[in-house]
């Protein structure tokens, strides 16, 4: 049975992004972007992987390493002044290794690739069908060849495809091609599939499908394009490719948790086995008074022994034209809304600290553009993201989980009590958004905005 090699290219000086450092180690969404590639590549049942590292940055590569706690061998190796030098370190490191072995080569800076495509490149190989395969995704726009600024010709688009990674080819063919270009002096290619078709013309080479997703990071706009692409992720996609955690005596504080999602997130939990600790205003909670919401998470963590996960569900909804909003009503929204999650969050810091936990905010998909009627709720929902994304950041190191939950419309006496008259066809209910809350505290997802859509969930059992 051959193994499966993974090499990750990290080896970039990220000279056109314009950073202070290479790309690959600035956070998206509150994780480096190495670390999501190294996680997303180890879910790939790959049995090492073989990072490259540029020259001047070998002791943060190996932070990064270290970062995303790899269940499987990791190697270190130095990359070159080229990508083809770099993929040349990898395959110096693997020249004891079978050729009939597989080796998956991906750029470090496609953070985003879903597993899907990972598998789907590596299928052909093992099937015994090709020798190598080039993962590609349709191009929208008309392609025009032009030379000296003219336009000589527009070929037919549909025979053309854009490139990306993982490439994945038979450790024999990769090596035999580097072999034969470095004799010939040609280690200048963009990529590795293209020395493979010029100096192993014999090798089967086919075409896999990729994703529009799998965007490589070069400029600051890419990374802009990419944290929205995690906030626009829908709850199945990331949850089918994230490690599953068992709930199971897992001790989780649901503030919020007496109405609604965040009683059917509680009532759920506990189903699943969990210790559960609800706290609500009806019980005496307000969460715009921190040294309250202290003592009593304080209090709820020592009747569990601890807390391993906190959800804030806890919010109010007002409508009606600003203008003619009260100034205490206005208050009442932003500060139990996003000072109430900012107090929550504070309070329970040092509990999720010992525990690796992870905490979860509610969001709204009103936060993505402001709605007229409760711009104050739409306002401060987009703040709650702010949360979440900022906490990822700077709770990464604690190994702390910070992620919202962004459901559409949902069923729940808040929204009954806001729009009375509003049809209630096509809404989701309290437990497919607690179904999805769920998924998510058992994922290892960080500083993401995950959406909850009708169309998107699997039919309720």
């Amino acid at each position: 049975m051959p193994r499966t090699y993974a090499v990750v290219l990290a080896a970039g000086d990220g000279a056109r992004f314009g950073a202070d450092m290479p790309k690959q180690f600035l956070r998206l969404a509150g994780e480096q972007i190495l670390v999501r590639t190294l996680r997303t590549i180890a879910l790939a049942e790959v049995d090492e992987v073989i990072v490259v590292a540029h020259p001047s940055w070998v002791d943060e590569t190996r932070q990064a390493i270290a970062a995303a706690s790899l269940p499987l061998p990791v190697e270190l190796v130095v990359g070159g002044a080229t990508r083809n030098e770099s993929t040349r370190s990898a395959l110096d490191h693997l020249r004891s290794r079978s050729p009939d072995d597989i080796v998956i080569v991906h750029d470090a800076v496609r953070p985003l690739v879903p597993l899907s495509v990972i598998r789907g490149a590596l299928q052909p190989i093992l099937r015994g069908d090709a020798d190598a395969t080039d993962t590609v995704i349709p191009s929208a726009d008309t392609l025009v060849i032009v030379e000296n600024d003219r336009v000589t010709e527009i070929p037919q688009r549909s025979r053309f495809r854009r490139g990306q990674t993982p490439q994945v080819f038979r450790l024999g063919i990769l090596a035999a091609a580097y072999d034969q270009a470095a004799a010939e002096g040609q280690l200048s290619a963009t990529d590795d599939c293209s020395l493979v078709l010029r100096f192993v013309p014999d090798a089967r080479v086919v075409a896999v499908a990729g994703d529009e997703i799998n965007l490589k990071i070069t400029t600051r706009l890419d990374l802009v394009l990419a944290d929205r692409m995690l906030q626009m992720r829908t709850i199945e996609a990331p949850m089918s490719e994230a490690p599953a955690r068992e709930l199971r005596g897992s001790r989780i504080l649901v503030v919020g948790g007496t109405n609604g999602i965040g009683r059917a997130v509680a009532e759920l939990a506990i189903e699943q086995g969990a210790s559960v600790e609800v706290d609500a205003r009806s019980l005496g909670l307000d969460v715009r008074d921190h040294r309250v919401v202290k003592r009593r998470v304080d209090a709820a963590a020592e009747r569990m022994g601890g807390i391993d996960h906190v959800i804030v569900t806890a919010g109010i909804l007002r409508t009606g034209p600003l203008a003619e909003a009260e100034e205490d009503a206005l208050a009442e929204v932003v500060e139990v809304n996003l000072i109430g999650s900012l107090n929550v969050a504070r309070a329970c810091y040092e509990h999720l600290r010992r525990s690796m936990g992870s905490f979860t905010v509610f969001a709204s998909s009103s936060f993505t553009r402001g709605r007229s009627g409760y711009v104050a709720y739409s306002a401060s929902k987009a703040g709650v993201v702010n949360v979440a994304q900022g906490l990822a950041d700077e709770w990464a190191e604690d190994r702390i989980r910070v992620n919202a939950v962004s459901p559409e419309r949902t069923d729940t006496p808040m929204r009954r009590l806001a729009f009375p008259t509003e049809p209630r066809e096509g809404m989701l209910s309290a437990v497919e958004v607690a179904e999805a809350t769920l998924s998510l505290l058992r994922s290892d997802l960080t500083g993401q905005v995950i959406d909850v859509r009708r169309h998107d969930l699997q039919p309720s059992r």
